[in-house]
């Protein structure tokens, strides 16, 4: 449960999914959140102010009241100031756009651009808006300015199309909120410098085909964001994402195993943390690939495959003792997780993360998580989350546990 001195101010932009508003409302409510709610004119088209000052208990604030309220209070700015966190769901194309160029036409979006704590949007829209290049500029700025985005899911749309664009389910949007007030209140990773790996190296055989997995880098992008919230200094190394940039954070692009190595043992002496969350592959080839592209035929093809180098043993060779060293085990099938703890004894590190590969509805794609802390003298067993909450329970750890290992060396 959140404190009840937790305070979501809630903003509804206009669409057929504000009926999902309400049930986001009760969630807020059930959590033991205060919430106070601002709609647009839009919105009221859609379900009436009275619905949401009834189930709230609070004043519904609409753009005909934008300015001095009856107590003299300015009201763009008295909401913001009663608010820990800013949530706009649904988030339509339009007042999206509105916030990415600063626009502050109506008492929405005034409030939002006066508004200095952290802000949620969960967008809705029809998918060829949701896609189109505006919207993911618009989403791009936003994301630079510090805004979390709760991604919009794919399914039957309003319109009667299939695709992206609707808006999230009210529990997952609570569930980043709920994060979102944690995390505000974290600050132990403050001065420290981390590096973080994410994604899947390839491996060319020639121009067109590589060796390759099937890591999609969320659960490092999830790492670097949520430190950086705690007030570390993240480098994020990754391999082949197509993801939207971490605000804050340092990204180096690195596709292949070798390039990856150079990058972190190059960097690892100026930082406290490493966390390696990427896919690295375990082989490459023997000689250098085909320049050009191999062409088919009806004959057999050969390849010969070489180890790559394993990054956490080179970087657990020449680590200062103060530094903190964390692995990622994707493991598949019996005895995978005493082969998780064989690996962190093995490559000496401080902490290892097991995730088990054979589940198809966590790891490697997925927004999903459910993993296994495991240090010399614990294991802790964190179950299915998004990886936006195991990436902060992971840091919970790691936060503790480099703390303690300074304390012995001092």
């Amino acid at each position: 449960m959140i404190s009840k001195q937790a305070t979501v101010l809630l903003g509804v932009t206009g669409g057929i999914a504000v009926y999902k508003a309400v049930e986001l409302l009760r969630g807020f409510q059930r959590s033991g959140m205060d919430v106070r709610v601002i709609m647009t004119r839009m919105a009221t088209e859609f379900v009436a102010p009275l619905t949401f000052e009834t189930l709230s208990g609070n004043p519904v604030r609409l753009d005909d009241q934008h300015g001095l309220r009856h107590d003299s209070s300015i009201t763009h700015i008295e909401e913001g100031n009663l608010a820990d966190i800013m949530v706009i769901a649904p988030a339509t194309a339009n007042t999206l756009g509105k916030m990415a160029q600063g626009v502050a036409d109506n008492l929405l979006t005034t409030t939002y651009m006066a508004f200095n704590g952290t802000v949620v949007v969960a967008p809705a829209m029809n998918t060829n808006m949701w896609q189109h290049r505006a919207m993911q500029r618009n989403m791009e700025i936003l994301r630079e300015d510090g805004v979390h985005v709760v991604e919009p899911g794919t399914g039957e749309l309003a319109c009667g199309v299939y695709g992206s664009g609707r808006m999230a389910d009210p529990d997952s949007i609570l569930a980043e909120v709920k994060l979102r007030l944690q995390v505000d209140r974290k600050t132990d990773l403050r001065g420290l410098r981390v590096l973080i790996t994410a994604g899947g190296t390839r491996e060319p055989i020639d121009a067109v085909r590589y060796i390759g997995n099937r890591s999609s880098g969320k659960m490092g992008f999830a790492l670097a964001r949520a430190a950086y919230s705690r007030g570390a200094s993240v480098d994020l190394i990754k391999a082949n994402i197509d993801l939207p940039r971490a605000p804050g954070v340092q990204e180096v692009a690195t596709p292949t195993a070798d390039e990856m190595y150079h990058e972190v043992v190059d960097r690892l002496p100026d930082h406290d943390i490493l966390i390696m969350a990427a896919a690295v592959a375990d082989y490459r080839l023997s000689e250098e690939p085909t320049s050009g592209k191999i062409g088919k035929n009806l004959d057999d093809l050969s390849v010969c495959l070489h180890p790559t180098t394993d990054i956490l043993l080179e970087c657990s060779k020449i680590k200062r003792g103060d530094q903190f060293l964390v692995g990622f085990a994707a493991e598949y099938g019996p005895d995978s997780l005493a082969r998780a703890r064989g690996k962190m004894e093995r490559k000496r590190l401080d902490m290892i993360v097991f995730n088990d590969i054979a589940r198809r509805d966590i790891g490697f794609s997925s927004d999903y998580n459910e993993v296994t802390i495991i240090t010399p003298t614990s294991e802790t067993r964190v179950q299915r989350a998004p990886k936006e909450t195991v990436a902060e329970i992971i840091l919970d750890h790691i936060a503790r546990g480099i703390k303690e290992k300074r304390l012995s060396l001092s």
